[in-house]
């Protein structure tokens, strides 16, 4: 796929990120060549419209079956090549409106918070959860996984990700779990201020690597960084998720040889 393919893809994928029936890392509807607005195809995480089959539910979708820099993947430390290139997080507190879209709960937040990767900057869209975690360490699953999808001037994407362990005690998540919407299409709105930094480990090593969307159209070009150090969140809080989401991770993706940074901060 060309550069401007790659572009072209990833702006349509992003175009509805902040709209209420946005979809974890990417979009339900997406603009047609005309410029009309499309339903995709229905997809899920399990039985006929899983993982395994997105690439045959639309074509659309078919980087899902042959894309070559795919996300998720283990992070293997012993793999991983040191380098002192970290991004930067300047995260502002945040008004926002929450949403259970079928797939994940997502709050669209408002403006202001940024993040820098290689010189560029990308604007914080919304944040999700999945569960267990997509990425794994050494072959281990989280408990869940938070991301944090921004867009760059030209629509590119990158996604800030955070492991989160289950665990007795304090958690940082209290508040916004009682703001979950329990049914699909089902809102709710966070006009006090949240400061997202809360939802960060103060240690932020990083792992990093080039990826893709982790949900259909699993649209490559995605600069991903992904905390190595895990926040907690309480098991009766993870049971609660897995209420409303008995499953919501895609299955790890070969890296295909691709270089995995860590920068250890």
């Amino acid at each position: 796929m060309s550069s401007h393919s790659i572009r072209t893809a990833v702006v349509s994928a992003v175009v509805a990120l902040t709209a209420v029936t946005a979809t974890g890392c990417t979009a339900t509807a997406s603009a047609a060549p005309d410029g009309a607005s499309r339903e995709t195809a229905h997809w899920s995480y399990e039985g006929a419209t899983g993982p395994e089959h997105w690439a045959s539910l639309s074509e659309d979708y078919a980087a899902c079956g042959t894309g070559r820099a795919q996300s998720p993947v283990d992070l293997d430390e012993d793999a991983a090549v040191e380098t002192g290139a970290p991004v930067a997080v300047h995260y502002r507190p945040v008004t926002a409106e929450v949403v259970n879209n079928g797939h994940t709960v997502q709050a669209n937040v408002s403006a202001g918070s940024t993040l820098v990767v290689d010189g560029t900057t990308y604007r914080l869209r919304q944040f999700h959860f999945h569960l267990p975690s997509e990425h794994t360490e050494d072959g281990e699953h989280a408990a869940m996984e938070m991301h944090f999808v921004h867009e760059d001037d030209q629509g590119d994407v990158a996604v800030l990700a955070v492991l989160m362990k289950a665990a007795k005690g304090h958690s940082a998540f209290t508040d916004l779990w009682k703001h979950l919407p329990a049914e699909e299409g089902g809102q709710s709105h966070l006009t006090r201020p949240i400061d997202l930094t809360r939802f960060l480990p103060r240690d932020r090593g990083q792992y990093r690597y080039e990826g893709s969307l982790t949900t259909p159209p699993c649209t490559e070009g995605v600069k991903w960084t992904v905390l190595d150090h895990e926040v907690r969140v309480t098991p009766g809080q993870v049971a609660a998720y897995r209420e409303l989401f008995p499953r919501s991770n895609r299955p790890l993706q070969p890296r295909n040889g691709r270089e995995l940074d860590h920068v250890d901060r």
